[in-house]
């Protein structure tokens, strides 16, 4: 009391005055706290719980009371700890909710002067903190007497729960000491209630600081047992907690139940007609006072002699229930109100404490499975590097693939591959390597088996993985070959786990895993899925390795082909020369004789031709080869006139097309630096196609013009268009248009290619246009300057 009026500002007795006296505080000789917002003393207690709200920051104080005004009760603020000893000098409250860190006087200074005094010694503190909490807070908070302990922020429902908690309880209290005013010849019963619900809040303060050391919901369970139902004088209790399915209740642990007496109520499907269900599905508790009321209400449940009286709490969590607490009692009773709200506070920071050890369940496993996920991810990331670093050589990944698997997952590692006929496996690499196994281990892998053969053949058989948790003796005797078991023996394998192989849809092996040794964990489910992943990859890259080696051959197998293609056609080109050079001469001579014949005339001017078309060919041939085989053709750049080359190509091409007329457009000095010879070449070809694949009467056109730096050289006929799906590989070798109906063919298909060889080999380009509105025209591009 000496402290409690030294903080409330009260005169003390100084030097030998205090011995032998006894302080005397009168709390008349102090004013009543005035109302934080008005000038008139506070109000004496009225209908309404009193509520005390203590915080040194007046928002707080605001908010709170904004929280608990649904509850309709009285609440009074105080900004100070001194301020709040003073109210309760003259104010009873159901709670104090006290802010822990204040100014001066601090939560918890305040709350142990409070619990000095008997008069508010029972009252209910929750003290309020902004902080973090740590258990030296905890600790220090509840030996000063609170029952609860609430970080900020926090649900407002929460604080509303806790606190409509202890305002029933007062209610409680107060209508007790009131019957007991009244009723002087019942106040030994009064006495009893009050002194059960002072209980009562003993218990629920040392239940809650139970509950926030619990992380298991049997710890939880523990705690209800122990700490909640001790005073409640029940004989037996379970905790029910709903299934997966939401369908029916499951006992997670009891007290008290006989296992013959609990065995049938292990699991209750939630449309049975019981109490415990009733207090789910309508999320309220119900109460049976005796052996008659359950008869009378549950008429087709036997209670078997398990109790007189029996409560059902429902669990609940934001509006949903989680189960429910069933408690059973020897003897009937009248439940009242404050046994009521005790029992509905044990099962509500029951409900919230469970609901806590699932959200820290749920975290814990989020985060395990997040470690396990990036585990994963580590282990395909590096089997993916490493299968890349290698799928070039197939013998070399699939070493690296058993390495890489074996490494990461077992303790031994092979892959066996089917043969081409399809009819065996054979094992294609293992890790460790046969260096480092037995030889009869050695052995049994290289055995090879068919398809629906122990572990490996009935895999590629059926196309599913297989895994094999425990590798028993049973197993080992019905699925595998005599040398198989020897195999597995060797090794001390104890668990398998074999997935398919996969190249182009179909399974062409299997990769094959084992743990041996001393029996340990066996391969799990998500080991199959890590192996059926690394699987996935390991059979992209044995494809990209054998169509890589395939490539390889088949392009070493062109390569050779076009070299001997090239050749020949060099060699017969260039050897042709000489036989078509005699034949020339001869026909030369013999049409200078003079002595000839008309027809014989015309039989050597056809040899002539003749003899002509072909060594165009033949050089033609000899330029493809010399461009193929990457010389390209070789230029002599000299000043030249087009002017003089466009006359000089179209006399001698009309000379093959008597009959026909080329009109020309050639400006005087359109000059620059070409191969006189090779620009020939190039304008004989387009003025030879476009007389040859064109009518008689279709017009022929030539022209050039100079253009800055540039000399463009056309070459228009009219008549049928190019064909559209012909123009993208006009300039490609081989590629001929369709002939005029009577024409055979003068061409290999060539003169078009090296137009656009000799023409790039200039720095210019080719193009063309066609279509049956405007004809064809091919426009030659030639720098006129070198560089």
């Amino acid at each position: 009391m000496a402290e409690w009026a030294r903080r409330l500002g009260a005169p003390t007795l100084q030097g030998s005055s205090l011995q032998g006296t006894a302080l005397n505080l009168k709390l008349s000789d102090h004013p009543l706290p005035r109302d934080e917002r008005s000038d008139q003393p506070l109000k004496a207690s009225g209908e309404a719980p009193a509520v005390l709200l203590v915080d040194d920051n007046a928002a707080n104080l605001v908010s709170l009371e904004a929280i608990l005004e649904p509850l309709g009760v009285r609440m009074d603020k105080a900004s100070s700890g001194e301020q709040a000893l003073r109210f309760l000098l003259r104010e009873e409250y159901a709670v104090i909710l006290l802010d822990v860190r204040m100014a001066g006087l601090s939560g918890f200074e305040t709350a142990a002067l409070i619990k000095q005094r008997e008069r508010t010694r029972n009252v209910p503190i929750i003290f309020l903190t902004a902080y973090g909490r740590d258990d030296a807070e905890l600790l220090t908070g509840y030996s000063t007497g609170a029952v609860d302990f609430l970080q900020k922020p926090f649900p407002p429902e929460v604080l509303r729960s806790k606190v409509s908690v202890f305002v029933e309880l007062f209610r409680a209290q107060r209508q007790v000491r009131a019957q007991s005013e009244l009723l002087r010849q019942k106040e030994a019963e009064a006495r009893d209630v009050a002194l059960r619900a002072a209980g009562y809040i003993d218990r629920l303060r040392d239940f809650a600081a139970r509950l926030s050391e619990a992380t298991t919901v049997a710890q939880v369970c523990r705690a209800l047992f122990e700490q909640g139902l001790a005073a409640a004088g029940a004989k037996a209790a379970a905790v029910n907690l709903l299934d997966a399915t939401g369908e029916a209740l499951e006992v997670v642990d009891s007290i008290g139940y006989p296992e013959a007496v609990l065995a049938p109520w292990r699991r209750i499907p939630l449309s049975a007609p019981i109490p415990l269900n009733e207090a789910v599905r309508e999320l309220r508790p119900v109460w049976v006072g005796s052996r008659e009321e359950w008869e009378q209400r549950y008429p087709d449940v036997d209670a078997g002699g398990m109790h007189e009286a029996a409560v059902s709490l429902p669990l609940l969590v934001k509006g949903r229930a989680l189960g429910a607490i069933g408690l059973s009692f020897t003897r009937a009773r009248e439940f009242t109100e404050t046994d009521r709200a005790y029992f509905t506070a044990l099962a509500h920071a029951c409900a919230q404490a469970l609901d806590r050890v699932r959200l820290t369940a749920e975290e814990r496993r989020a985060h395990e499975q997040a470690r396990a996920a990036a585990a994963r991810l580590r282990v395909l990331a590096e089997a993916s590097d490493a299968f890349s670093g290698a799928n070039r050589d197939l013998g070399l990944l699939l070493d690296t693939v058993t390495r890489q698997v074996a490494r990461h997952m077992a303790d031994v590692c092979s892959i066996h591959l089917l043969s081409e006929d399809g009819e065996r496996l054979e094992m294609a690499a293992c890790h460790p390597g046969e260096a480092e196994l037995r030889g009869d281990v050695v052995q049994a892998l290289r055995t090879p088996v068919r398809p629906g053969e122990g572990f490996n053949g009935r895999v590629v058989q059926s196309g599913q993985p297989w895994l094999v948790p425990v590798l028993t003796e049973e197993m080992k005797a019905s699925i595998l070959r005599p040398e198989h078991r020897s195999l597995v023996e060797g090794l001390g394998l104890y668990s398998v786990v074999v997935v398919p192989l996969r190249i182009r849809g179909r399974v062409a092996g299997t990769l094959w895993v084992g743990r041996g040794g001393r029996p340990g964990p066996g391969f799990t489910a998500e080991d199959q899925g890590l192996l059926e992943e690394l699987a996935a990859k390991a059979s992209l890259s044995i494809e990209n390795a054998r169509l890589f080696a395939e490539q390889q051959r088949s392009q070493e197998e062109l390569r050779r082909r076009a070299e001997f293609e090239q050749q020949l056609v060099g060699i017969v080109s260039h050897d042709l020369r000489n036989p078509l050079a005699a034949i020339s001469m001869s026909a030369g001579l013999l049409e200078k004789k003079g002595e000839l014949s008309d027809s014989q005339k015309r039989t050597v001017l056809r040899i002539g031709q003749a003899t002509e078309r072909a060594a165009r060919m033949i050089r033609d041939l000899l330029d493809f080869t010399k461009a193929r085989l990457g010389g390209g053709i070789a230029l002599h750049r000299q000043p030249t006139d087009l002017r003089d080359v466009v006359h000089q190509v179209a006399d001698e091409v009309l000379v093959a097309h008597p009959g026909r007329h080329v009109d020309l457009d050639v400006p005087d000095e359109v000059k620059g630096e070409w191969d006189p010879d090779r620009i020939a070449q190039v304008l004989t070809n387009l003025l030879g196609n476009a007389l040859t694949y064109s009518p008689a009467e279709a017009p022929v056109k030539v022209s050039a013009r100079v253009d800055g730096e540039a000399a463009f050289l056309s070459i228009y006929n009219g008549g049928a268009p190019i064909p559209q799906e012909l123009l993208p590989r006009l300039f490609e070798p081989m590629t001929r248009g369709a002939l005029k109906e009577g024409q055979s063919s003068r061409s290999i298909g060539l003169g078009l290619y090296i137009v656009r060889d000799i023409v790039r080999g200039h720095g210019g380009s080719v193009d063309v246009v066609s279509s049956a509105q405007h004809g064809t025209t091919f426009t030659v591009r030639l720098p006129r300057h070198v560089g």
